[in-house]
């Protein structure tokens, strides 16, 4: 009975471990390229509201094209966005990232750009601007960091989003 009986409390005390080990494992290791990009994607949007253009660009690869040109172009873009009216919000659904190969990977979202000139409240509903875009990208890893090398967008209708 005794020889059962620590038996049984060594393999607890190694089904404990195991189990805190993979508790305390860190998250970082585990995470896929998808969430890396979903993750980036969402942090971008946020550094646009904070009209943090910088940040925005820096996940740019020099190498960047799209339908108006190239990282350059896409800048002029991004700042006609983001750059005009007090309050400015960006909204992203229904993202989809899927990593072709270990250093490729495409990305497609909708997203909603709400801006307003308003400085009260009272005059925001007033003074609202909204615009919505499916953008789908390209991204391929550089110096072990996803960098968007391509784009595509067109404007979507904000029923889309529902």
């Amino acid at each position: 009975m005794t020889l059962s009986r620590s038996k049984l409390l060594t393999a607890l005390f190694v089904a404990a471990a195991a189990a805190v080990v993979v508790l305390l494992w860190p998250k970082d290791a585990q995470t896929s390229a998808e969430e890396l990009i979903r993750q980036k994607v969402i942090k971008m949007a946020r550094a646009a509201e904070k009209r943090d253009l910088g940040y925005v660009m820096d996940q740019v690869s020099e190498r960047f094209t799209f339908e108006g040109g190239g990282k350059r172009d896409l800048h002029q873009l991004l700042a006609a966005q983001v750059l005009r009216g007090n309050w400015l919000r960006v909204f992203v659904v229904d993202l989809a990232a899927t990593a072709t190969s270990p250093t490729t990977a495409t990305f497609s979202g909708k997203f909603i750009f709400g801006r307003s000139k308003a400085t009260t409240l009272k005059e925001l509903t007033k003074e609202s601007e909204v615009s919505s875009y499916l953008i789908e990208t390209k991204l391929e890893k550089e110096r072990d960091d996803w960098k968007f090398i391509s784009a595509r967008y067109r404007p979507i209708d904000p029923a889309e989003f529902l």
